[in-house]
């Protein structure tokens, strides 16, 4: 198995017939000699093992083929699928993030896997929402390989010391972040405006939607009355309630996360790969034993998180679709998809994976892994990313409220906006 890191096609690229990674037929039924996976990231030794095991196992389907990997790093993933689809270097299998699917589906990058999927036994058991994230226009593209989730990070000495254990409803937010203020005079929760994904958690968790499908039409949500409230709320945990300060308002997470590792701040939201950030950050190491994590609050229980991760999918010009998909069962399914997402710090896309011991008590894990049970995913819509990305709908919503916008009219606008954009037709 060869390992090289993919040097990124000339700006300049011929359009001559694409074909996958695959080499000429060869090997018993007609299976080719090599298959490409294009891996988003930077090899490393873990990972080189991972793959050997799963050529091995790829190989017990078809002895006679080799598996190519080539890392892309993420930056360079949008050039190097791109010049791909022109007919420069293609791979058979390809990973993308999972909030990417729909967008490489309608760029015609990626091959209409359903009727394997159909077929393959493992997909049963997966997380269905998840599963679901990985079709464009009731068509699907992709699978999930792996996910991480956000979770409450917070200062477990002091709520040890005050008695309180971590919030699971909003009430009781306010009511430990209230006591962290009173006794150690930093703010008790950090809620940055800039930050959809933590936003979005409020909004599940008390009942709201962003966005619903109805055929080939987006409806936005944002006026509904429980996204009204959840809204509100989160903005005026700022404005109203001053527990999250105003240094936090046009920021994102990145500003509390070293605020959290210097003892500023009492709690706030960000994912497991927080913590390396944090350890960068921190003047006093010593802080980072005393920072544990929860599910997230919502209304009246645990808030449902997004779940940000990787799909695989089928190179839409590969020249062997049926063998690639093969591979690509071999990479998902329980062994192969628990081993990667071990190997790369995430999480399985099977449920029931996530009720085991290695899990449940890790103090490291738990938290997260209880919220990988309960996910929530955004539009399914390359014009997902205009709404979010390029125009801010939702932080920029949560932004007026908190500079005294009134929430219904704020989200009112919003909500038309929302709407607009997502049934804007895809390019």
């Amino acid at each position: 198995m060869r390992f090289p890191k993919i040097a990124l096609a000339s700006a300049v690229v011929m359009l001559a017939a694409a074909c996958g990674g695959g080499s000429e037929d060869g090997g018993s039924g007609g299976a080719p000699d090599s298959l490409t996976v294009w891996v988003m990231g930077t090899a490393q030794d873990e990972l080189v093992n991972y793959f050997d095991d799963a050529e091995s196992r790829f190989q017990d389907l078809y002895p006679d083929t080799s598996v190519n990997v080539e890392f892309i790093p993420w930056g360079d993933a949008q050039e190097s699928i791109t010049n791909a689809i022109a007919g420069g270097d293609a791979p058979d299998v390809l990973e993308v993030g999972n909030d990417q699917v729909s967008s490489w589906a309608s760029q015609g990058a990626l091959l209409d896997i359903g009727e394997y999927v159909d077929e393959w036994a493992p997909s049963k058991d997966m997380d269905q929402e998840a599963l679901e994230y990985g079709t464009y226009n009731g068509v699907q593209y992709g699978v999930p390989w792996f996910s991480g989730v956000r979770t409450l990070y917070y200062r477990s000495d002091w709520l040890e010391e005050l008695g309180h254990d971590a919030p699971e409803t909003w009430d009781e937010l306010l009511e430990v972040s209230q006591a962290i203020e009173k006794e150690y005079g930093v703010p008790g929760f950090a809620a940055p405006t800039d930050f959809t994904n933590g936003i979005a958690s409020f909004i599940w968790g008390n009942g709201g939607e962003i966005a619903v499908q109805d055929g080939e039409e987006w409806t936005g949500r944002l006026t509904d009355p429980a996204t009204v409230e959840a809204v509100e709320f989160y903005a005026d945990l700022t404005a109203e309630h001053e527990i999250s300060p105003q240094s936090y308002v046009g920021e994102n997470e990145l500003v509390p996360l070293a605020d959290m590792a210097n003892s500023q701040v009492g709690m706030y939201i960000d994912g497991g790969w927080a913590l390396g950030s944090m350890e960068e950050q921190a003047e006093d190491p010593e802080v980072l034993e005393n920072i544990a994590s929860a599910p997230i609050p919502g209304a009246d229980g645990i808030a449902p998180v997004f779940a940000g991760g990787s799909a695989l999918t089928v190179f839409g010009l590969t020249e062997h679709p049926e063998q690639a998909f093969d591979l690509l069962g071999v990479l998902g399914d329980q062994e192969g998809g628990k081993a990667y997402a071990d190997v790369a710090g995430f999480f399985p896309a099977y449920p029931e994976l996530l009720e085991a011991d290695e899990y449940q008590n890790d103090p490291e894990r738990a938290a997260a892994a209880t919220s990988m049970q309960n996910t929530r995913f955004f539009p399914s819509t390359p014009r997902w990313n205009a709404a979010d990305l390029d125009n801010k709908i939702l932080p920029g919503a949560v932004l007026d409220i908190v500079r005294g916008g009134d929430p219904e009219e704020v989200l009112e606008a919003a909500n038309e906006q929302l709407t607009d954009i997502l049934n804007e037709p895809v390019e």
